[in-house]
């Protein structure tokens, strides 16, 4: 059986579903050094092991992340 060839449109939307899993992977690797690095500053400032404190002060680096994205998503619309 012979093989068939892909159409250019197929090749297209092979790329651009590639293309758009390797941003998604970029995402999920930013988000994860940026834990490690808010990890590393709580470390850093507080010297616990306490998880719950942990888990306080990514909440509030978290709200605090939120809020500068509504505040920049009202200048910009």
């Amino acid at each position: 059986m012979k093989k068939k060839k892909l159409t250019n449109k197929e090749i297209t939307e092979a790329i651009s579903g590639l293309s758009h899993n390797d941003l998604l992977l970029r995402k999920e690797m930013f988000e994860i050094k940026q834990f490690f690095s808010l990890y590393l500053q709580f470390r850093n400032t507080v010297f616990k092991e306490d998880v719950e404190d942990f888990n306080k002060f990514v909440k509030a680096k978290v709200e605090e992340f939120e809020q500068e994205q509504r505040s920049e998503n009202k200048k910009g619309a």
